[in-house]
């Protein structure tokens, strides 16, 4: 038995995943910055990349919370470029993995197309669509530019968001409210010629002599002399290609001559009637149009040397399309000649109505900041050769600071009911409490609100006016970062400095650790292994400088070891972190 996962389904999940970020018990995000020392003490990337969450761990050095703003839809780049051909929309044709839209640049914005028709395949877009081209309210579905391309304008980007999340293979997506608000449901915008047929010979075109009313007019032809047979352009269709009244196509239901005066009647009044004065018709063969929407009319533009169909024009679109059934109409056609074309019907809320599915959207762009030492919440030292997106982590060792009432009871779960985040006390008295395993971030109250937390168990609450991620620093105060090296107070014992990266160990313990930072009074490290006595007995040695210290006091990480999940991880050239640099860190995650 046959299956079929469709693309709308890795769409659908890139948009959990987005929407995951704003959900009242949303999952928590970070990206993370690890892998201080280069593999093999070389900084291009690691072939190899380890699937050890363990790994990972040890190597983290910092993340930065990703908020909704720092993630959004993306799509495939595909740059409109002079003289190439695209792919146009087909709602029979798996569109993924063709150039089927295009994104160019105007002014200060970007702006994506979707192609509608590519002029039957015939020729390369020499004509660069523009969005000044296309009316203020979006009201026009499509702009047919100077090749014979049919463009439907999808929505912008601004150049600040273009150049936050931009990368060499993808461009953000927004949803345009005038886009959108402007889709017609089950619209026919386009039309595929089939079979081209042959003898087809009933065009003409030319200017009116008289209107004897609405339905009844006499008509001279220019450039292509009319047949003298009565009957000849019955079924035909007449357009108004100039002049008042132009934009109308109607059937002729007879066609008669009387010496050199040509009759057309049509079944169907005009709305406006044609002048004499400045009304320019032509005859082609009628597209008529049925299925279960309505309003759809066409006509099919014939190549006068091989007096076959050369393409089907759109005269209205209609709506309300799920199927429709196109026939060329001309007079006394053989079966055997006949053309056939099919229309291509709209997504079924419209073009741009949902920008993200219609475009297959299922790749999540997320983009961070790291401003220098973010105002001394992370470190500025040393070089990072990995990225990744870590999810709901816990913080280890928070404290909370404010005026108790009741009493609350060491292990019992501790929750801020305005924020969702909660720990587990591990100490505390009438104003200080030490949680760990802390979910989310706490927040401080106000005038307004008391941003109260309040045990499981005891019932007892406090109202917290302070907080200290890291308890044993007593400085950092944001949820928005976190810190995960373990930092060492230290006196050193020797003239020469630890270097970065270099190992240090414990002799008498063998523990050791890998140096991100030093200096005289501290020392940080990641990828910990055994437990560091401190105290002066006990000598530090780094392997390459020699240098020694003995520790006198130990920070923890930030967060709880091996919490939450590694979701994505990259490695990269390693990058050297700077007090006066910025770090844009930019993820593409495709599901």
């Amino acid at each position: 038995m046959g299956k079929l996962l469709r693309t709308q389904f890795r769409t659908h999940s890139a948009a959990q995943f987005k929407e995951s970020l704003t959900e009242a018990s949303n999952s928590i995000y970070y990206v993370v910055q690890g892998k201080p020392v280069p593999p093999n003490g070389v900084t291009a990337p690691d072939a190899a990349l380890t699937n050890s969450q363990f790994q990972t761990w040890d190597e983290m050095v910092l993340g930065k919370h990703v908020t909704n703003d720092d993630a959004v839809h993306m799509v495939k780049k595909i740059e409109w470029a002079n003289n190439t051909s695209y792919i146009s929309y087909d709602d029979q044709t798996d569109l993924p993995n063709t150039d089927y839209f295009v994104v160019t640049s105007e002014g200060s914005n970007y702006n994506v197309w979707k192609c509608l028709a590519n002029n039957q395949s015939s020729g390369n877009s020499t004509s660069k669509p523009l969005y000044s081209d296309v009316s203020s309210s979006l009201n026009t579905l499509y702009l047919k530019t100077a090749d014979g391309y049919q463009w439907r304008f999808m929505y912008s980007i601004t150049d600040s968001n273009y150049t936050k999340f931009a990368t060499s293979g993808h461009i953000p997506v927004y949803p345009h409210a005038n886009a959108s608000g402007n889709a017609v449901a089950g619209s026919i915008d386009a039309y595929v010629v089939t079979n081209s047929g042959n003898n087809y010979n009933e065009f003409s075109n030319g200017s009116f002599v008289s209107v004897t009313n609405s339905t009844v007019a006499t008509v001279n032809s220019s450039a292509f002399t009319m047949s003298s047979n009565d009957d000849f352009y019955n079924n035909c269709g007449i357009y108004i290609a100039s002049g008042t009244g132009s934009g109308q196509l109607r059937k002729i239901t007879d066609f008669a001559v009387s010496g050199s005066t040509r009759t057309v009647t049509i079944g169907t009044a005009w709305d406006t009637n044609p002048s004499t004065a400045d009304s320019v018709w032509e005859i082609t063969p009628y597209v008529t149009v049925a299925g279960d929407g309505s309003g759809a009319t066409a006509r099919a533009m014939i190549n006068t040397s091989s007096n076959t169909i050369a393409n089907v024009e759109v005269i209205t679109r209609g709506s309300g399309y799920s199927y429709a059934v196109s026939t060329v109409e001309a007079n006394n056609m053989a079966a055997a000649n006949v053309a056939a074309a099919r229309g291509i019907i709209s997504p079924p809320h419209g073009h741009a109505n949902n920008v993200i599915y219609e475009l297959d959207a299922y790749s999540i762009g997320i983009s961070v900041n790291f401003a220098n030492n973010e105002a001394s919440e992370i470190p500025t030292d040393n070089s990072f050769s990995q990225i990744g997106l870590v999810k709901d982590v816990l913080y280890a060792n928070v404290q909370l600071n404010g005026n108790t009432s009741g009493t609350l009871t060491i292990g019992e779960k501790l929750t801020q009911a305005n924020t969702g985040a909660y720990g587990y006390i591990i100490a505390g008295n009438t104003s200080q409490i030490l949680v760990g395993n802390v979910y989310g971030a706490f927040v401080v109250g106000n005038s307004t609100n008391f941003a109260n937390v309040s045990g499981a168990n005891s019932g007892a609450t406090m109202n917290v006016q302070s907080f200290f991620v890291n308890t044993s620093e007593g400085v950092r105060n944001s949820f928005s970062t976190f810190d995960q090296r373990t930092i060492f107070d230290h006196n050193r014992t020797s003239a020469n400095e630890f270097t970065e990266d270099e190992k240090a160990t414990q002799a008498d313990t063998d523990a050791n650790a890998y140096v991100h930072f030093s200096n005289s009074s501290i020392m940080a490290v990641t990828n910990v292994r055994g437990t560091f006595n401190l105290g002066m007995d006990n000598v530090v040695t780094g392997a390459t400088s020699t240098a020694t210290s003995r520790i006198t006091a130990q920070t923890n990480p930030d967060l709880v070891k091996n919490s939450g999940e590694v979701l994505y991880l990259e490695e990269i050239d390693a990058v050297s972190r700077s007090n006066t640099t910025t770090e844009t860190v930019r993820l593409v995650i495709t599901f």
